[in-house]
């Protein structure tokens, strides 16, 4: 075992060295077949490791003596965010192709993390940095309406034109932030209450209906509920206005979103107030920046997120940021530095990834404000925030598994839900890739090999 041991040093350094995509593929399957590791059955994928330490915070939180972390958070992590993943081999004519050695490797999680600066970064080098971790972005200021509306009725996306398509080319999921304001200077003049709901009642028709089919999800309304700020106001009863754009777009995913966080004061609203004040909403946007130092517990939060765990309504963490200082709460003492926002910001991506509720988890940026979320220095290096979350996303919350089909072309393995890459050896030797998701109700996956164009493609296994 020591030798193999060695040995799989050794293959993994070799794999690193490529820098063709093919030929790292081909290494891939071969350190596979060269360990030959007995699995749980035969045809068990097994994990390969990536022999790279864990950041000293993302080692912190799961070795946690903190009895919640461990009996709760962490077990609803593997029970709520994984399954077996059952996957079938075969030729364009349905044999199954036996024997072939695979690999399968998480590219994307389901679950939504994201920043908002990861479309507008202005430094290309950071913004590539930024797509190593995230796949979600909620616009700091984009989208809001001061940002688009010159004059009243008149538009100008062609930012969020670019934004969009960019985010489409690059598979990033966008939250639209929000249709209601903040207030552009035009809308000062307005004179009447009535004429300002007809404004925002029409620019949310205009967003909605050009980009409808191309952003995830629209937040009606924001900070005019638990905070009131004024150029936020909603200038008519906001039940009636939502239940309007329901009616009209009825495919359309629609929150809210306000100054809600971890602590009991600000706490999310109870599901029945929130949907009886808006009909068929979707999600709610809570922003957990408040108070602006605070060091919630993982039951903390667990607790925010629980009552809406058998709703249908989803929890999007979309502004979430601290300032350095002394940290508030009870649950650490101290000052906010590098070791402690690294801690915190693992705490904060595990806790809120563990839960079912929780679909978004966005880091805010307005960096001359939320001091503690730079993930970038001035020397333009990456800081201790980003080298944990990259530690937590890419080398723990990873699915990596290598094996071969059985006798009727099939193998199995424990699995995050998300996009996975597929590499199939076949028998004549030859390399096939496909791509696939896998969630919790499409967990057995029918990978199609066509030996004569060199293609294969992933299909639901009926």
């Amino acid at each position: 075992m020591k030798f193999l041991g060695i040995l799989f040093v050794m293959m993994f350094q070799m794999i690193q060295s490529f820098y063709l995509y093919s030929a790292r593929c081909f290494v891939l399957l071969a350190l596979y077949s060269l360990l030959a590791c007995p699995a749980r059955g035969e045809n068990r994928l097994l994990a390969l490791e990536e022999g790279v330490p864990l950041h000293p915070a993302v080692t912190a939180f799961f070795n946690n003596p903190n009895g919640f972390v461990r009996e709760v958070v962490i077990p609803c992590m593997e029970r709520e965010r994984k399954d077996e993943i059952h996957l079938k081999i075969v030729s364009s004519d349905g044999t199954p192709l036996q024997r072939c050695q695979v690999s399968a490797e998480l590219q994307k999680h389901k679950f939504l993390f994201g920043h908002c600066n990861l479309v507008t970064e202005k430094s290309p080098r950071n913004r590539h940095l930024l797509s190593k971790l995230f796949h979600f972005t909620c616009p700091e200021n984009l989208t809001k309406w001061k940002s688009y509306a010159p004059d009243r009725g008149v538009y100008d996306f062609s930012k969020i034109d670019s934004m969009v398509e960019y985010c489409a080319t690059n598979e990033i999921s966008v939250e639209w932030h929000f249709l209601s304001g903040y207030h552009p200077e035009w809308f000062a003049s307005v004179q009447s209450d009535a004429e300002k709901a007809a404004s925002q009642l029409a620019n949310s028709r205009a967003v909605l209906n050009r980009y409808q089919d191309s952003v995830n999800f629209f937040q009606v309304f924001n900070e005019d509920w638990h905070t009131h700020i004024q150029r936020a106001k909603v200038f008519c009863d906001q039940t009636r206005l939502f239940e309007k754009l329901r009616k009209e777009f009825p495919e359309v995913e629609l929150g809210v979103c306000d100054c809600w966080s971890f602590n009991k004061e600000n706490r999310l609203p109870s599901v029945e107030k929130l949907t009886s004040r808006y009909p068929g909403i979707n999600f709610v946007s809570m922003h957990a920046h408040k108070p602006r130092r605070l060091w919630a517990s993982p039951k903390d939060m667990f607790d925010t997120f629980e009552q809406y765990n058998e709703s249908d309504v989803k929890i999007h963490v979309t502004e979430f940021g601290i300032i350095k200082g002394e940290i508030e709460g009870s649950y650490r003492t101290g000052d906010w530095n590098d070791v402690t926002l690294a801690e915190y910001f693992v705490q904060v991506a595990a806790t809120a990834f563990s839960h079912p509720s929780v679909r978004v988890l966005n880091l805010w940026a307005n960096y001359d404000k939320f001091t503690g979320n730079r993930l970038f220095g001035e020397d333009g290096k990456p800081t201790e925030q980003y080298k944990a979350l990259n530690s937590l996303l890419n080398q723990k919350l990873i699915t990596h598994v290598a094996g071969e089909t059985d006798q009727n072309g099939a193998c199995e393995f424990n699995g995050f839900h998300g996009r996975y890459e597929l590499l199939v050896k076949s028998k004549s030797g030859r390399l096939f890739v496909a791509h696939f998701d896998a969630e919790r109700r499409a967990t057995h996956i029918k990978i199609v090999i066509n030996e004569v164009d060199g293609t294969a493609y992933a299909t639901a296994d009926e």
